[in-house]
This record gives structure tokens, C-alpha cells and sequence, in this order.
């Protein structure tokens, strides 16, 4: 809870994705695939911000390559994420 609550937005959903790939991820060419379907709006909900911002801060780590998505699936590069978030 406490990594939730004192990061920034962008620290917040890279702490999440990166915590429900350990759980749910399926590795694959260097990301963790999270394959089941998760809305901006329901990310949005589980760390208390808004989706409009949710969306935003997933484009802008998308166009890092950071993150891959689409409609069904998210992909995060785990030694991107796991740098940004130490």
C-alpha cells in the first residue's frame, strides 16, 4: 500500500501492472504478458485516479516501450519497468 499511496501516477500504474504480471503474467520475448482484460477505467479505480490520467501516463510509457497494449492484453518490459520503479 504504502508504494501506491507515495508515488507519482506514473510510478502507481508501472507498480501495478508490475505486480499483477508477477501474479498473472506469462513471459514473452522479454515482457510479461497480462492477458485478460483490464480497462483504463478499472485501473483507473484500483490506484485512485482518474482514467483520463490513466490513459495518458499508459500512452506515454507505451510510446517508451514500456508497455505494449491492446484491447485484450498489456505487455510490460520488465528491466524498463523494474529500472524506473527502483
Amino acid at each position: 500500500v504504502e508504494k501506491l499511496v507515495f508515488r507519482d501516477l506514473r510510478g502507481k500504474v508501472l507498480y501495478f501492472l508490475n505486480r499483477l504480471s508477477k501474479k498473472f503474467g506469462i513471459e514473452e520475448n522479454g515482457y510479461q504478458k497480462i492477458d485478460f482484460p483490464l480497462t483504463h477505467q478499472e485501473l483507473a479505480n484500483m490506484i485512485g485516479a482518474t482514467r483520463e490520467a490513466v490513459s495518458l501516463t499508459l500512452q506515454e510509457l507505451s510510446n517508451e516501450g514500456i508497455l505494449v497494449t491492446s484491447r485484450r492484453m498489456v505487455m510490460i518490459h520488465i528491466g524498463k519497468a523494474m529500472k524506473e520503479l527502483a
